[in-house]
């Protein structure tokens, strides 16, 4: 998967979570203070970015929970994701 399929698929995880227009989604947006997502709110994006990902990613793709509070950003989820796919 390219870093933009990605991305499109946190868009559409933060829009269904948090009601947000995908398209305002950049990965420079940051989860805490410009979406004020909190941690419920980015367990359940989480979730659904798994469930995506998970056809197309390695046997046991996952998201650790720990690692949760160093994803500050869009970005930085998206890298995080790729690496592990």
């Amino acid at each position: 998967m390219t870093p933009d399929q990605v991305l499109a698929v946190v868009q559409a995880a933060v829009a269904t979570v948090l009601e947000r227009d995908p398209s305002t989604v950049t990965r420079e947006t940051r989860f805490k203070q410009d979406l004020q997502a909190d941690s419920l709110a980015l367990v359940e994006i989480v979730e659904i970015v798994e469930e995506e990902l998970a056809p197309r990613a390695r046997p046991g793709f996952h998201i650790e929970d720990e690692d949760l509070d160093g994803l500050s950003t869009v970005g930085q989820a998206v890298d995080y994701a790729l690496e592990r796919l």
